[in-house]
């Protein structure tokens, strides 16, 4: 007799797609604009203030075609706007097309941000993974038996770590630079306890 498979659930990986759009769509229709120009300037300065001015040049360096680029095509998006005929509604389309840009240089800039952290945090995070898979291949050999608990919470943080860096990279507020690192060093936690704590035999 065959046995009935359970309906599997949605994957973490489309519930965080999910919560991204719906998430983008409210922050455009409802933020104010001088929201987005007072954090993008505060993240600025923040990096200035902590690592110089060397820092922020190197983020955006490395960022600078996609401002260029963005840049031009709100430009271009704002001149089809003022078209429309309806005072009320182009003053409102315009201002959140500009809330958008300022938006779009915020999550640039972050993802800069985070690039320049990977210098340090990508090493550390293959050395985790690297260590907690010798350890799960040493404890092949002895009698000593995997723990589940961990095993499963290596995986729930990993996932809260990876939805959080999301996060982190879309929300219109300040945030301390440090998240950046500490995303890092927490996935690389996370990903040891769940390599290091996986069963024997897959």
């Amino acid at each position: 007799m065959a046995t009935q498979r359970k309906p599997e659930g949605h994957s973490f990986a489309s519930i965080v797609l999910v919560c991204v759009i719906f998430g983008a769509l409210a922050i455009l229709v409802f933020v104010p604009v001088n929201v987005f120009e007072t954090v993008r300037a505060v993240e600025q300065n923040s990096i200035r203030n902590w690592l110089g001015n060397e820092a922020d040049q190197w983020v955006m360096l490395r960022i600078f075609d996609v401002l260029r680029i963005t840049n031009q095509e709100a430009t271009k998006s704002i001149g089809e706007l003022a078209l429309s005929g309806n005072h009320k509604i182009d003053s409102w389309l315009v201002q959140r097309v500009y809330a958008t840009l300022v938006w779009v240089h915020l999550v640039a800039y972050r993802s800069g941000v985070l690039l320049m952290w990977a210098a340090f945090g990508v090493p550390v995070l293959l050395a985790a993974i690297y260590d907690g898979y010798m350890r799960r291949e040493i404890s092949k050999t002895n009698f000593s038996s995997q723990s589940p608990m961990l095993h499963k919470s290596g995986i729930d943080v990993f996932r809260a770590a990876i939805a959080l860096m999301v996060a982190w990279l879309l929300i219109p507020w300040h945030t301390s630079m440090l998240v950046a690192p500490t995303g890092f060093f927490t996935i690389g936690a996370a990903a040891w306890l769940w390599i290091s704590n996986a069963p024997k035999r897959m």
